[in-house]
């Protein structure tokens, strides 16, 4: 349990206790108790419970609190609890609470992690780009994005397998397929072809373009620590007749009707805007067909929740797709989607332009050669998904503060040059950490990000916003670096005392280790 949820659940004790009529009681009993974290200057952790029960109380929010923190059980575990009007109810951890959880930490290698009330089974399917060419920056994102998340869903406890879904029919392969035919022959190359060139080396390469562009991509996802459980080819759906099978069975439900001479799918009575179109005019199944096909497949494997990781042209898909999981499933699984925005690339200042259409593409491959895997992981995995990233590659070369990922692991190097400096003068590390033996400037912020590292995860588990990770972490450097500057961890004098910074500084390296590898990014011990 993170010391968050022993908050809640303390409140919600208490708020038990109160003498209420019947009605109240239950309004009390079902209205959540929320659990914040204020400015460090007010304190620990923070709660706006009885301003916002005030309405149901009909009672000043200040003496509401007074009833609440005169029942709170478990305060040995705050230094304070303060009441601010309106009615804020802060607290603040004790020394002993700060010695006992930052031994957990020392205790726990694999703090963070948590064991969820309910074990669920969740796909995550992200990038899915076309093996019509080499991934690009965008694609990259995505494979950041997704692979820390199905990281951190594990952290957070749930049974996670990763998906890729090649997009091998269609109407751009069948281009591609025509454009690598007129290279082979020396063509020109057809209207709405594939140019640049990536594409020359068909004139030598004669297997399958598209084989070869998905083992390019594979190479290029390995590059950036990215794997997948399953790569999940669109042509089996078309061969095993899984597109008409699950158009069959939409009919035989009655979740279809006919007008125009089109089959439509009732999706607007499970939360769409409108209905689809299934099969068209002319005969020809839309893309949405087979999408709903390959959703199909997923529930038919008999996962709890799905999870789609899209780029901004699939804006609007949440509804409709959402719509076919809830009636395929019959409302078992849930789906969500994460809208991602673009990536733009710049370098020294100037805007490095992309189009895999006529070739002036910036690959992955090539970011990653330049800025290296671990920079390209953290900047590509920072920014909230749903907004579009400024991605500067000259900023990500700088070994110098103002970039994050140097930065960060500049604070795992500089612990782990403490610790080798400390076993050159045989100092060891305190066997039982006390954390008033460290109090000083910044030590309290130092031992709270530790302890809240937990609910970082579970606060990421449950939004799906990775990029909390990165701002966390960096918060988490920016604190480290501040208490090294106003504390002596090394000092042959007062051996004792250094062993207690030791301590801090095993749990401190220990955890930025475990954020950064959720990351995908690596802990150096030297820099």
């Amino acid at each position: 349990m993170t010391l968050k949820q022993h908050l809640s659940e303390s409140l919600r004790a208490s708020l038990d206790r109160l003498d209420l009529a019947p009605e109240q009681k239950a309004l009390v009993a079902a209205h959540p108790v929320r659990v914040e974290y204020p400015e460090a200057r007010f304190g620990d952790y923070a709660s706006p419970v009885a301003m916002e029960l005030a309405r149901i109380l009909k009672k000043n929010p200040a003496l509401i609190a007074e009833q609440v923190v005169a029942g709170l059980p478990g305060r040995e575990t705050w230094a304070a609890v303060d009441i601010v009007k309106p009615g804020f109810i802060n607290f603040r951890l004790s020394d002993a609470a700060r010695t006992k959880w930052v031994r957990t930490i020392l205790e726990t290698p694999t703090w963070g992690d948590a064991t969820p009330a309910k074990k669920e089974r969740v796909l995550l399917e992200f990038v899915s780009a076309n093996p019509t060419g080499p991934l690009h920056v965008g694609h990259g994102r995505w494979a950041a994005i997704g692979d820390t998340l199905a990281r951190v869903l594990r952290a957070a406890g749930l049974e996670v397998e990763t998906e890729f879904y090649v997009n091998d029919a269609g109407v751009q392969i069948a281009k591609l397929k025509e454009t690598v035919a007129a290279i082979r022959t020396g063509k020109e190359i057809p209207e709405g072809g594939y140019h640049g060139d990536h594409m020359q080396v068909f004139k030598t390469e004669l297997g399958d373009p598209v084989e070869y562009f998905l083992a390019g991509q594979k190479a290029t996802l390995a590059k950036v620590g990215t794997a997948f459980d399953r790569y999940f080819r669109e042509t089996s759906l078309h061969q095993s007749g899984a597109v008409d099978k699950t158009i069959a069975w939409l009919k035989e439900h009655g979740h279809t009707y006919e007008q125009e001479g089109a089959l439509w799918f009732r999706t607007t009575p499970f939360g769409d805007d409108k209905d689809r179109v299934l099969i068209k005019g002319d005969g020809q199944k839309t893309y949405f067909a087979v999408d709903i096909a390959y959703h199909a497949e997923k529930v038919r494997r008999g996962y709890d929740r799905l999870i789609n990781i899209f780029g901004a042209d699939h804006h609007g898909y949440q509804g409709r797709l959402g719509a076919a999981v809830t009636v395929l499933s019959e409302g078992r699984s849930r789906l969500d989607i994460v809208i991602g925005q673009l990536v733009s690339l710049f370098r020294d200042g100037e805007p490095v332009r992309m189009s895999k259409r006529t070739g002036d593409i910036v690959t992955l491959d090539e970011v990653v050669e330049e800025i290296g895997s671990d920079a390209a992981r953290y900047f590509l995995g920072s920014g909230r998904a749903a907004t579009p990233l400024e991605f500067d590659l000259a900023l990500a070369l700088k070994q110098e503060s103002d970039n994050p990922v140097y930065y960060v692991q500049y604070a795992h190097a500089r612990l782990a040059s403490v610790l080798r400096k400390a076993g050159e003068e045989g100092i060891p590390v305190a066997a039982s950490f006390d954390f008033a033996a460290v109090r000083g400037p910044h030590s309290e912020e130092l031992a709270i990000q530790l302890i809240r590292f937990p609910e970082e995860i579970e606060g990421m588990a449950a939004s799906l916003e990775i990029h909390h990770l990165a701002t966390w972490l960096s918060g988490l450097a920016a604190i480290l670096h501040r208490h090294y500057g106003e504390h002596r961890y090394v000092d042959a004098a007062d051996r004792e005392k250094s062993g207690q910074y030791l301590a801090l500084v095993v749990a401190v390296k220990q955890v930025i280790a475990r954020a950064l590898g959720l990351l995908g990014v690596s802990a150096p011990e030297k820099m």
